[in-house]
């Protein structure tokens, strides 16, 4: 919920409120979404559990499974395949097409006009809006040819996610529930965690390259057999064992699965962040107290009473030599977009 993509959509929406409702529907779609992905992953497991498809060579990567799953279990049901094709493609899609106006929106406003100090005109930023999602989409395909030498799409779209989205996660909980943060420790915990992480995915990728990759320990497969399959299945040709490539230096760290590469990148950027802010931490008393979060005191509830006490009293400290500049409608009540140069005025 803190990615580009989402905030943009919360931009969308006049009041706080309805951005709120629109992060539980989020968060209950999302949530049964990967409910019937889990379900759907155990009954794969359970159909070839004793006739493994890699193994006899049917396919070649763990994201064909499904596919020939739907081919076999429904495939001669009319029209059951296309509208299979039909919800991967409408799917990608949709996530393509906010992913590519979300980085064209970034890159216009944080490096064209913040960070270039350029004015634009509103006509003019949507022309370079198209013309970046364009650019963006460009690339995006180019990267399409490189797919073929990753083990699989699903394992390196989540790597990805992680080893960006991690550090994306660290920077927020920094400013939402540390207020003696400030934009250093942020700034060095993200960086950080950001190079550490690509660290362990790269190497991850180019020890699996190297054949060096093992997997036993971080992320161990579940047992599967050929002993039911159809004898037609049998009727391929054994791969040649590859052997390792000994110049690569090998660490314990590319053992790790890519699932943790999300918690290991926020766990970094906060720890880190935490410990640089702490040489000159920001005086909570003159900070905005919207920006941090209202459950923070909540968070301490099981811990003992006097670290609960220090985390309550230094919350209602968070802003009490600040000036109040929303007295009206209240902190995020409306969204400034919405509303008239006038009428902001009265406000």
């Amino acid at each position: 919920g803190i990615n580009q993509t989402q905030v943009q959509r919360y931009l969308t929406v006049k009041k706080k409120s309805q951005a709120v409702k629109a992060i539980w529907l989020n968060v209950l779609g999302i949530g049964s979404l990967l409910l019937i992905c889990a379900y759907a992953g155990l009954v794969v497991f359970a159909f070839y559990h004793d006739c493994d498809p890699i193994t006899t060579r049917q396919v070649e990567k763990k994201d064909q499974i499904f596919p020939l799953f739907v081919m076999q279990v429904m495939g001669d049901y009319p029209g059951v395949p296309g509208l299979f094709v039909a919800g991967v493609f409408s799917g990608a899609l949709s996530t393509v097409s906010s992913g590519l106006n979300s980085l064209a929106a970034v890159c216009l406003r944080d490096f064209i006009q913040s960070g270039c100090s350029i004015q634009l005109t509103e006509t003019r930023a949507t022309f370079i809006t198209k013309m970046l999602a364009v650019a963006f989409g460009i690339c995006g395909y180019g990267v399409v040819f490189a797919v073929k030498y990753l083990p699989g799409v699903l394992e390196a779209a989540l790597g990805i996610f992680g080893i960006v989205g991690g550090p994306v996660l660290g920077a927020f909980t920094l400013g939402m529930f540390f207020p003696f943060a400030n934009s250093l420790g942020a700034f060095v915990g993200t960086f950080s965690s950001l190079i550490f992480t690509m660290w362990m995915g790269f190497g991850q990728t180019v020890a699996k390259a190297a054949q060096t990759y093992d997997g036993a320990r971080w992320s161990p497969k579940m047992p599967v057999s050929t002993e039911n399959c159809p004898l037609a299945w049998y009727n391929y040709t054994v791969r040649a064992t590859k052997e390792p490539f000994t110049p690569f230096t090998h660490l314990e760290l590319y053992e790790v699965s890519y699932m943790w590469f999300s918690a290991i990148a926020w766990a970094w950027c906060v720890v880190v962040g935490i410990l640089i802010s702490l040489f000159k931490p920001t005086n909570h008393r003159r900070l905005d107290r919207r920006l941090i979060c209202p459950a923070l005191p909540s968070l301490f509830a099981i811990w003992p009473r006097r670290v609960r006490d220090w985390i309550k009293n230094i919350y209602d400290e968070i802003g009490a030599d600040l000036e109040d500049v929303t007295k009206s409608n209240g902190p995020g009540a409306v969204n400034m977009g919405y509303i008239g140069e006038k009428r902001k005025e009265k406000m």
